[in-house]
C-alpha cells in the first residue's frame, strides 16, 4: 500500500468501526491463500464472526500483497487495519515477547490457565493492540526441505538453508548457514541452488510447490506452530460487549481448531508430498536428541533479546507449569 494513501485509509477505517449499526473490519494477513492457516483459521474466524453478528460485522481480508509481512504491525496498531493475523517473528523488530509461543507445549486448558494469554495481552495493549487469540499446535511445528538428503555425518554441514531468525539455532546446530529470504523467493532460490534447503512450517510446502525443486523432507520436525489474532485497541474498545464476546469466542474456536487439526494436516501433507516424489531423510541420532531443545532455546533467546525481563518472566512462569523448557 503506497504511503501516501495511509491517512485516507485510516480515516475511512476508523469511521467503519465507530459505532454504526454495521461495520467492516479490515483484516490483514501475513500470508496469502496458499498458506493453509488462512483457510483453516483466518477465513473461518471471519465467517464465524459475520454469522454470529448476523452480518453486522463483516471482514475485508488483505494479504501480503497489500502490506509486506514484516511491515504489518504498525498499520494494525494505528488502525489502518483493524485486525492482524500473523506470527510473532514477523514483527520482531518491534517486540519479541510472543516468539516464545512456538516453544509452549501442553493441552489447551493448561495453556489457557497458565496466564500466558493475559501476559501477552497486557504487553500488546501497550503497542495499541488487543490479543484476541493465540492458536498453538499440539505437537508438530516446523521442518526443513532439502535439495539433497542428509549425508553420513547426519547433519547439514556446509549447506545454506533459508530461515527466518527463529530457525537459526537449529540450522546452526545442524552445521549449516542460515540465509534470510522472503517465502516468495524460496522456490527460485531452491531451483537455482542459491540455497540448499528451506525451513518452513511443516504444513505449507505443498501450496508453495517446493516439492518441484526440493526432493527431501528432513525429520524429525521440531517446535510448535503459533498464529496470533491481534486487533487494533481503539477499534476493539468501540465494539459492544456482545461483539467483543463474539470475537473472543471465535478466537477460542480458532485455538481449538489449530490444536486439533495441525498435526493431521502435517501428516496429510507429508503423504501428499511423498506422492509427488519427495522422500524423508533423517538427522543423525545425535542431532535428533538436540533439535527440540535447540529450537526452544532459540525462541526464548530471541524473545529475551528483544523484550528483556518481560520475556524472562513469561518463560519462568511457563517453565514452572511444565509448559516449556
Amino acid at each position: 500500500m503506497p504511503r501516501m494513501h495511509l491517512g485516507l485509509v485510516l480515516v475511512t477505517s476508523l469511521a467503519l468501526i465507530s459505532g454504526a449499526q454495521s461495520a467492516d473490519i479490515r483484516l490483514l494477513s501475513s500470508w496469502d491463500k496458499t498458506n493453509p492457516a488462512v483457510s483453516v483459521l483466518a477465513e473461518p474466524f471471519a465467517k464465524g464472526v459475520e454469522a454470529a453478528t448476523k452480518g453486522n460485522i463483516k471482514f475485508i481480508i488483505s494479504g501480503p500483497e497489500t502490506v509486506p509481512p514484516f511491515e504489518q504491525l504498525q498499520p494494525a496498531a494505528t488502525g489502518v487495519f483493524q485486525m492482524l493475523f500473523t506470527h510473532a517473528i514477523y514483527h520482531y523488530g518491534t517486540t519479541g515477547l510472543a516468539v516464545g509461543m512456538d516453544a509452549v507445549r501442553g493441552d489447551l486448558e493448561a495453556r489457557r490457565k497458565s496466564g500466558m494469554i493475559e501476559a501477552l495481552d497486557k504487553h500488546y495493549q501497550k503497542l495499541g493492540l488487543k490479543v484476541v487469540a493465540v492458536a498453538i499446535s499440539a505437537t508438530k511445528g516446523y521442518h526443513i526441505v532439502l535439495r539433497a538428503p542428509v549425508g553420513p555425518s547426519g547433519d547439514l554441514q556446509g549447506r545454506k538453508i533459508r530461515g527466518t531468525p527463529s530457525y537459526h539455532t537449529v540450522i546452526g546446530m545442524l552445521g549449516a548457514s542460515p540465509v534470510v529470504l522472503p517465502g516468495g523467493e524460496v522456490y527460485s532460490a531452491l531451483e537455482k541452488g542459491v540455497v540448499d534447503g528451506a525451513a518452513w512450517p511443516a504444513s505449507g510446502v505443498l501450496g508453495m510447490r517446493w516439492y518441484e525443486v526440493a526432493k527431501h523432507m528432513l525429520r524429525p520436525s521440531f517446535g510448535l506452530s503459533h498464529y496470533l489474532f491481534l486487533m487494533n485497541l481503539s477499534a476493539w474498545n468501540r465494539l459492544t460487549d456482545a461483539e467483543k464476546n463474539i470475537l473472543l469466542a471465535e478466537g477460542r474456536k480458532a485455538e481449538e481448531t489449530w490444536f486439533k487439526e495441525y498435526d493431521r494436516m502435517v501428516q496429510d501433507e507429508e503423504a501428499a508430498l511423498i506422492q509427488r516424489g519427495m522422500q524423508v531423510t533423517e538427522m543423525g541420532a545425535a542431532q535428533q536428541t538436540k533439535v527440540q531443545a535447540a529450537w526452544a532455546q532459540a525462541q526464548w533467546d530471541l524473545a529475551e533479546k528483544k523484550s528483556g525481563q518481560e520475556a524472562k518472566d513469561l518463560r519462568e512462569m511457563l517453565k514452572r507449569q511444565g509448559l516449556t523448557d
